[in-house]
């Protein structure tokens, strides 16, 4: 398989969430806030610059975000009511994931 091809496949795989990439972005944070890195140099918490989108969720700018060093998100303030297995999340609510990516909590809409 030539190199081209290797690169799409991959590419792809991400894009639908196969592949999960294993860091997230330092330019997704207000710039002067504090940010905080993995040991492994991946992004540990920040406050977000603008909406960030993760799956299904979207998360509010100008507000605090968390990461495992996985990539994956652990907390964020929901930008919008979200319904994740089932609960219906309230919008400007926190939400938190586990490690694997599975549905923790979140402020329950009224």
């Amino acid at each position: 398989m030539s190199m081209f091809k290797i690169i799409f496949v991959v590419l792809i795989l991400m894009t639908f969430g196969v592949i999960e990439a294993k860091a997230v972005e330092q330019s997704i944070c207000t710039s002067g806030a504090k940010e905080e890195l993995y040991p492994n140099g991946s992004l540990k918490s920040c406050v977000l610059k603008d909406i960030f989108r993760s799956n299904d969720i979207k998360c509010i700018g100008q507000n605090p975000v968390s990461f495992y060093d996985n990539g994956r998100l652990e907390t964020c303030v929901l930008a919008e009511q979200a319904t994740i297995s089932g609960q219906k999340c309230k919008e400007f609510g926190s939400i938190s994931f586990y490690p694997d990516g599975k549905f923790r909590s979140c402020i329950k809409k009224d």
